[in-house]
C-alpha cells in the first residue's frame, strides 16, 4: 500500500463514523417524529397506521397554550438577568485579571458540573429555609443560575482574544467606560452573545428537574405539563407536541444561521465613528 492512498482512507473512516454519530444522535429524533403520526393509542415501533388525530388532540390542550407561555417568559426573563450578570463578569474576569479569577469562574461554572435533579432538590430546600416556596421570583433565582454557566463560558472565550486597545483607543478619544464597552467591546462579542443567549434560553426552557420542585401548582411550565401527562395517558400526543418543539429548535438555528452569516464588524469604520464624536 502506497503512502498516497493512506490519506484516502483515513478520510473515509473519519466520514463514515461521522455518519454513525449523526445517526446515532438523530435516530431518537426521528422515531419520535414518526411515532407522532402513529394511528393507535399506544407508543409503538413501527407504527401499525399513520394519521393527524394526536396533532389534533395536542392543539385541544388548553394547559399545554398556557404552559407554554409561562415556559417561553420564565426562559426569556432568566435569559435576559443572566446575560446581564454573565456579561459583566466575563469582562471583570478576563480584562482585569482579578487574583481570584479562577476561584470566581469556577464558581461560576459550578452548576453546570452538578446533577439537575441534585441542584433541584437543594434549591427546595433553600427556598424553604428562607420562606420563598411557590414564590416566581425564587423559580426565576434557580434558571439563572442553571444557564449562567453556558453564558460565562462562551463569552469569556470570545473575550480572551479580544484587542483590549481598541476600548483604550475609544477611551482615548473621550468615550466614557460604559459607551466604550457599548460601541467597541459588545459589537465584537455580538455572535457569541447571541449563541449563549441562545444555548440559556433553550436550557431554561428545557428544566424538568430543577422546575419540578420549585414551580406553584396551577402554574405548571411545558416540560411539567408534559411529565404529569404522561403519568396519565400514554397516547403519542407528547410524540406530536416534542415533535413540533424540534421544529421549533431547527427554524431558530436557521434563522440565526442565516442572521449570523458572513457578519463581521467593520473596525476601521467603527474608530472612525468613535474618534469623531
Amino acid at each position: 500500500m502506497s503512502d498516497k492512498t493512506i490519506p484516502h482512507y483515513r478520510y473515509l473512516l473519519l466520514g463514515l463514523f461521522a455518519v454513525m454519530g449523526v445517526f446515532y444522535v438523530l435516530a431518537p429524533l426521528a422515531i419520535v417524529i414518526l411515532n407522532s403520526f402513529s394511528s393507535v393509542a399506544h407508543n409503538v415501533f413501527p407504527p401499525e397506521g399513520y394519521s393527524t388525530r394526536w396533532y389534533e388532540n395536542l392543539f385541544a390542550q388548553d394547559t399545554f397554550y398556557l404552559a407554554t407561555g409561562r415556559s417561553v417568559m420564565l426562559a426569556l426573563l432568566a435569559t435576559a438577568i443572566a446575560m446581564v450578570i454573565g456579561t459583566m463578569a466575563s469582562y471583570a474576569i478576563v480584562r482585569y485579571q482579578p487574583k481570584l479569577a479562577n476561584l470566581i469562574r469556577a464558581f461560576l461554572l459550578s452548576p453546570i458540573v452538578l446533577p439537575n435533579i441534585v441542584l433541584g432538590v437543594a434549591a427546595f430546600m433553600f427556598v424553604v429555609r428562607i420562606g420563598m416556596f411557590g414564590n416566581y421570583a425564587s423559580l426565576l433565582f434557580v434558571h439563572v443560575v442553571v444557564v449562567l454557566p453556558f453564558i460565562v463560558t462562551v463569552i469569556t472565550a470570545s473575550l480572551a482574544n479580544f484587542d483590549w486597545s481598541l476600548q483604550e483607543a475609544a477611551m482615548d478619544l473621550g468615550a466614557k467606560p460604559v459607551r466604550a464597552f457599548t460601541k467597541v467591546v459588545m459589537p465584537q462579542i455580538s455572535v457569541s452573545m447571541v449563541v449563549s443567549a441562545l444555548f440559556a434560553f433553550m436550557t431554561s426552557f428545557d428544566q424538568v428537574e430543577t422546575t419540578l420542585f420549585l414551580v406553584r401548582a396551577g402554574a405548571n411550565t411545558l416540560p411539567i405539563e408534559m411529565f404529569l401527562y404522561l403519568q396519565k395517558w400514554q397516547d403519542p400526543t407528547i410524540a406530536a407536541l416534542s415533535s413540533l418543539l424540534i421544529l421549533f429548535a431547527i427554524i431558530i438555528v436557521a434563522i440565526l444561521s442565516l442572521i449570523m452569516r458572513n457578519k463581521t464588524i467593520p473596525l476601521a469604520s467603527l474608530q472612525a465613528k468613535e474618534a469623531s464624536e
